[in-house]
């Protein structure tokens, strides 16, 4: 999973199309959609307001945006097969749990659907920030071969997860519903406890004593927290 570079062109078309499939299918569920799929099984859902349906929408088209840009410009790392197939399956369970649960929703429009916008644009801004911080640093000759602790991957050694776990939390909390929070929390421990280890595995192999000096004075995941 870490380490090699390659463009992976066709497993990154793959996760790609999954992704666009997925927002299709949540803009489709969101904006006329669900009753279809209410009629497949005989039941009837709560419509969401039209804000909140276009705040949804909205969300997931601009990850599917960012998600291009970072495969296509800023990943440089090799994909494999498998793991282009088993993002593009999340990425479907993400989508269209925002989508059912935000979309049935027929509560109001609060301060805290806002919040969750914010941080949305946070969270992104800490995931495509970091990457484009790193990838414009790697550029200098200077730096080849060498760790990136710079921006702001010295508040968080993992900021670019940490971000997309804030990303997640605002999209959850735009739903207007507990259930949603579901994708953060799962995503939280996929990073804590499978990609950060594998991860720092890979970094400490191949930096040694610079990635050993940097994770002693950097937070792991959390800035300044963990």
């Amino acid at each position: 999973m870490y380490g090699g570079y390659d463009a992976s062109t066709g497993p990154k078309a793959l996760v790609t199309a999954f992704n666009t499939v997925a927002v299709a299918g949540a803009v489709w569920f969101l904006f006329g959609g669900a009753d279809t799929v209410a009629d497949w099984f005989g039941t009837d859902f709560d419509e969401a307001a039209t804000l909140r349906r276009v705040l949804l929408a909205t969300l997931s088209v601009l990850y599917l945006l960012r998600f291009i840009a970072t495969n296509f410009v800023m990943l440089q790392r090799k994909m494999e097969w498998s793991e282009s197939a088993t993002i593009g399956i999340w990425v479907l369970v993400i989508h269209g749990t925002m989508a059912y649960f935000g979309g049935t929703n027929d509560a109001g429009v609060s301060a805290f659907t806002w919040l969750g916008v914010v941080l949305y644009l946070l969270g992104s801004y800490l995931n495509t920030g970091s990457e484009y911080q790193r990838k414009l640093w790697k550029k200098r000759p200077e730096n080849k071969g060498k760790l990136y602790t710079e921006g702001l991957f010295k508040h968080s050694m993992h900021i670019n997860y940490f971000g997309d776990a804030v990303l997640f939390s605002g999209f959850a909390l735009v739903t207007g519903t507990p259930w949603a929070f579901a994708i953060p929390l799962i995503m939280v421990c996929m990073f804590v406890f499978l990609n950060i280890p594998m991860l720092d595995k890979y970094l400490a192999e191949r930096y040694g004593e610079a990635f050993d000096e940097y994770a002693s004075r950097t937070a792991k995941f959390v800035p300044y927290v963990y």
